[in-house]
């Protein structure tokens, strides 16, 4: 495990430490506490699991930032003309008409 990796599962699990909940579900809870009985590993996969989802998570809030910038930044920028297709058949060459 990286270092890196440590901090993750570190501070994963010290949010969990702080997590307060007295109105669990009864049924959900018994259901957990057979199946992590069951399967002992069950934590080590569920941290793993949080912790892709959290990363890819924020891996996408980055990427929507970005395309929202982007996207903002296309609007200030005014550079097509204004026309029926906004410009972009400026870009496209123009069709030879042969003489037939």
């Amino acid at each position: 495990m990286t270092p890196h990796e440590t901090a993750l599962v570190t501070t994963l699990l010290e949010r969990l430490k702080k997590t307060d909940s007295p109105d669990k579900d009864s049924e959900a809870e018994a259901l957990i506490r057979q199946t992590t009985a069951e399967q002992p590993d069950a934590a080590y996969h569920l941290v793993q699991i949080v912790l892709i989802q959290d990363l890819s998570l924020h891996v996408a809030q980055n990427r929507i930032a970005e395309l929202e910038k982007t996207l903002a930044e296309t609007k200030t920028v005014s550079f097509l003309p204004h026309s029926f297709l906004g410009g972009l058949s400026e870009l496209v060459p123009k069709p030879v008409l042969s003489a037939a």
